[in-house]
């Protein structure tokens, strides 16, 4: 430490006998106290001149994102200057935002109507929500042109690594009805597949993706598939079935996405099954089908089968005389009836065998009837003197419908760069059964979303954070807490 030039004795002497030394004015404490009034007035003097005729872009900090980039020349659109100082500056007004922002900090009210505005269709998260956020705590402008910055992970980890706020969250949704959950829309041609929500939510803490993220919620519980109709994924990959138009199946023949790459077609049986399974109904007449979809419809074929060989003589072998026609109806009921001894015998095998024409495998499956049966796939329910019944295909579009899923932007493995296999997360090689949920498992997603397999894993990427519309209104505390307009910019914030 320096040694100081003047002991404390020789600094006092110099006030010795002018203890009035402070009150004299000196030129330059009387500047310094001049500058400071002058820099103070000059920026209220500043604020007022801009309020009522300068640029706003002056008081911008920073470029606007290409979202708002229409905005750019029109600051009012998110800032609402009346909500703060009003119509006119007073000192009294002017006093009591300045004291608000020291004690409470930036208030986004004014901006979050500005943003309800435009965005109407978005509202806040799920109904038991502890604390609603600011729609600029996660949505925050004015950091540079471009797409505007993505939602951080510390955002939602405030809550969702809290143990005390996820607790709250739990009791909250235990006292709200179950129709307030799982409305998220989905188009209506889509058949969603929604499992039921834990008794505590969606509330168990955790701070990664990678790290202690919960299983996904169809794989904890082991949801099975609710389809009746009967499939077995592994006996399409054997390798003793006939390629079909020179391409041996594999997962590609049927699953076809859709024209965005997202998600897939939906299976039908004209698109993916009539090529093998063409319901040829008579051996030695392989262009004969019986019909597809309609109970009724095939009742009907099966009982104007006379009419049906006729037209098919006509039709297909270029039969016009009607003693040719005829002779080919009898010759092919004739033999039908040495398989069949009554109508309701043949009607029962077409309907509730399961594999009315196994002694037929051994044929080549070009001139070998193809038709097994309905029961063969269908589950068929007999009724008393009436059609039976064939359990409709329940054929699910959407396994995780709280999630986010692109299959376009999963073609490629992210490290090896070669075309990914199916089989890989979905594990169809192995499944038999019909009610097998061939989704994949968080341990294979974590494969490349974590921080070895380099792919980013931010909660945006598989989560929207926004709830429907629906939900704010089916709230049994909506009447109590107000509006939801209230809720979003009063005191719940």
């Amino acid at each position: 430490m320096a040694t100081p030039g003047r002991t404390q004795k020789q600094i006092a002497d110099r006030y010795k006998g002018n203890l009035g030394y402070y009150k004299r004015k000196h030129p330059w404490r009387v500047a310094r106290w001049c500058a400071s009034l002058l820099a103070i007035a000059g920026g209220i003097a500043g604020i007022v001149f801009f309020q009522k005729r300068g640029n706003e872009e002056f008081f911008s900090s920073g470029k606007i994102s290409s979202s708002h980039a229409a905005l750019t020349q029109d600051c009012a659109k998110c800032h609402d200057k009346s909500a703060t100082l009003g119509d006119r500056i007073t000192l009294a007004r002017f006093k009591s935002v300045v004291n608000d922002r020291f004690y409470r900090g930036i208030d986004f009210a004014s901006i979050d109507r500005k943003c309800e505005q435009c965005h109407k269709q978005h509202t806040l998260h799920e109904p038991n929500v502890v604390e609603n956020r600011s729609c600029s705590i996660c949505h925050q402008e004015h950091l540079g042109p471009g797409r505007m910055k993505q939602v951080a992970d510390l955002h939602c980890a405030s809550c969702h690594n809290d143990r005390e706020i996820m607790e709250a969250s739990a009791q909250k949704g235990t006292q709200l009805p179950a129709a307030a959950f799982h409305l998220r829309p989905h188009p209506v041609q889509q058949v969603v597949f929604e499992m039921p929500r834990p008794q505590r939510g969606y509330t168990q803490v955790f701070s990664s993706f990678a790290g202690d993220h919960p299983e996904f919620q169809l794989v904890r519980e082991k949801a099975r598939d609710p389809d009746v109709i009967r499939f077995n994924h592994q006996r399409h990959f054997a390798a003793d079935i006939p390629s079909v138009k020179g391409q041996k199946l594999d997962c590609n023949y049927c699953h076809k996405t859709d024209p965005e790459g997202r998600f897939y077609q939906r299976i039908s049986f004209t698109a993916n099954c009539q090529a093998c399974h063409a319901l040829q109904f008579d051996v030695k007449n392989p262009e004969l089908k019986v019909p597809h979809g309609d109970v009724a419809l095939v009742r009907t074929f099966l009982r104007t089968l006379p009419a049906q060989y006729g037209d098919y003589a006509r039709l297909k072998q270029g039969k016009t005389r009607d003693s040719d026609v005829q002779h080919f109806v009898a010759q092919q009921i004739k033999q039908l009836r040495e398989q069949f001894r009554t109508g309701e015998e043949l009607e029962n095998a077409v309907f509730f065998a399961t594999d009315p024409y196994k002694p037929q495998r051994q044929m080549a499956a070009q001139v070998r009837a193809n038709f097994a049966g309905c029961a063969f796939c269908h589950d068929v329910r007999p009724v008393v003197n009436a059609a039976p019944v064939i359990t409709k295909p329940v054929l699910v579009d959407r396994w995780m419908p709280q999630a986010k899923f692109n299959h376009a932007k999963h073609q490629v493995d992210p490290i090896t760069q070669e075309k990914l296999d199916c089989n890989k997360c979905h594990r169809a090689l192995v499944s038999r059964e019909t009610s097998d949920v061939l989704m994949p498992a968080k341990a294979e997603c974590v494969t490349c979303h974590s921080p070895k397999g380099k792919v980013v894993s931010e909660c945006i990427t598989c989560h929207g954070y926004h709830a429907p519309p629906q939900v704010a209104a089916t709230d049994v505390h909506a009447d109590a807490r107000g509006s939801f307009k209230q809720m979003l910019l009063g005191s719940n914030r």
